[in-house]
């Protein structure tokens, strides 16, 4: 893998998460807490996955997510007006 950057983000996977899902990702993460949210993310992308494709779809080949920078994602969307991040003194 390269360590260059795609599009601003960490890797071409990380970009595609959030090309694709961001809108959704951003209006179903609400009152969530930083460390939460990037496993929420995972767990959100994994299940799309799941409902979408079939166990043996070539699809499944075209994106490798155990690339994919969910923490980079979690920090993207902490800076989105429509989610409300919870910190320790709330």
């Amino acid at each position: 893998m390269s360590n260059e950057k795609y599009n601003g983000w960490t890797n071409r996977e990380t970009w595609l998460v959030n090309l694709h899902w961001g809108d959704t990702i951003a209006e179903v993460f609400e009152e969530i807490d930083l460390l939460t949210l990037a496993d929420c993310i995972e767990d959100f992308v994994w299940e799309r996955l799941d409902e979408e494709l079939t166990t043996n779809s070539i699809f499944r080949d075209f994106i490798d997510l155990a690339v994919v920078d969910w923490r980079e994602l979690a920090e993207h969307y902490i800076s989105s007006p429509e989610v409300v991040i919870l910190t320790d003194n709330q």
